[in-house]
């Protein structure tokens, strides 16, 4: 099996919200966004220079994604920024099968590339399978810190 990692495109978009839909397992209140109306957000992530949404694929079908946020200016590490990566999700029925890894690497690759000082990832409490996988490719765990959440 190959796993291919490239930036996402607009007509992954149903992909995408299949995933997403995986992921949340109910922890996220909201209904999910209809196609066209991520569609339409997809579009202004897109076009953010320091944003970008990655798509694994196992023989062109997506299996897995993860958003990735490069955070700068920054006052602190020599001015350098760091990376953010979100919503990492791989398709049930392609756990342990390399495509979280090649998610991951292509994220941490693109981090270095933009000079970031740190590549972060905030995950819920209860993902502990996830938390297992971060720690055996080699990230720190450290405390989630804090978060305000707005209604």
């Amino acid at each position: 099996m190959s796993v291919e990692v490239r930036p996402a495109v607009v007509a992954d978009v149903p992909a995408l919200l299949a995933l997403y839909a995986q992921l949340s397992g109910g922890l996220f209140p909201e209904p999910p966004l209809t196609v066209a109306a991520a569609e339409a957000e997809f579009a202004g992530i897109a076009a953010d220079p320091d944003r970008t949404v990655l798509v694994a694929t196992v023989d062109g079908a997506v299996t897995g994604t993860a958003d990735l946020l490069i955070v700068r200016p920054s006052l602190t590490h020599g001015g350098r920024p760091w990376g953010a990566v979100e919503n990492v999700v791989v398709d049930d029925r392609h756990h342990r099968g390399g495509v979280g890894r090649a998610l991951m690497d292509e994220a941490a690759r693109r981090a270095r590339e933009a000079n970031c000082h740190r590549l972060q990832l905030l995950s819920s409490q209860r993902r502990t399978e996830a938390h297992a996988f971060y720690r055996a490719i080699g990230m720190d765990p450290s405390p989630q810190g804090f978060r305000l959440y707005f209604e």
